[in-house]
């Protein structure tokens, strides 16, 4: 019997060599490298604003008396933006002759993969850039007048820092790392949702197709 309309697109898709249905194998290839290339470049632009951002933050902590601080989350900043770019090239290295439905499923596999990785790390950058903050803002010239006039008025004071107030710092920082993950994964779905989505329902169709009974 002639091959139905579904075994036409299942091939077209699955297999990138196939000649029959060049129409709708070229639909989801372009598709599965619009949906790569729109991520690498949100991806690029996200490192490019870590570099920047921790750059004029350092610059800002050097007028603010804070060098000390702005050099910790500088060299931090500058990991995490390492750590994406090594992640980037690993993304590049996902064949790209491979069906589309295989190329997009490993970007999916590298997506959950790289959200892992970055959890664990940000278990470590998330307490860390709290408490470089906290106490780099505390003890920074600009704070100077702030600090005087606190323990002019407060007894409740260790090494120059409000007891109170670090206790509830310190508590924030530790919650950081353990929700470090769930944190990092919310990020993601807020700065790639539309991308991400748009992934989920190429897969969605392409499995619909897999699923279906060729018609006799």
């Amino acid at each position: 019997m002639e091959k139905s309309i579904e075994t036409i697109w299942k091939e077209g898709f699955l297999n990138r060599d196939a000649l029959i249905a060049p129409k709708v194998n070229d639909i989801y290839n372009k598709k599965s490298i619009y949906i790569i290339d729109k991520f690498q470049k949100m991806f690029l632009i996200n490192i490019w604003g870590i570099i920047i951002g921790s750059s004029l933050l350092f610059i800002g902590s050097y007028f603010a008396g804070a060098l000390l601080a702005g050099s910790i989350v500088l060299i931090m900043m500058f990991w995490v933006a390492y750590t994406a770019y090594q992640e980037l090239k690993a993304l590049e290295k996902i064949d790209r002759g491979q069906s589309s439905y295989t190329f997009l499923k490993s970007f999916k596999d590298w997506i959950s993969k790289s959200i892992d990785r970055y959890g664990k790390m940000y278990r470590v950058v998330y307490p860390v850039l709290i408490l470089v903050f906290y106490f780099g803002i505390w003890f920074s010239d600009m704070f100077a007048g702030k600090r005087e006039m606190v323990a002019a008025n407060s007894n409740d004071l260790v090494f120059g820092l409000h007891i109170y107030t670090t206790i509830i710092i310190i508590i924030a920082a530790v919650l950081m790392g353990v929700f470090s993950k769930a944190i990092h994964s919310k990020d993601i779905k807020t700065i790639y949702g539309g991308i991400l989505g748009k992934l989920d329902l190429a897969l969605a169709e392409m499995e619909e197709l897999r699923d279906e009974q060729p018609l006799s």
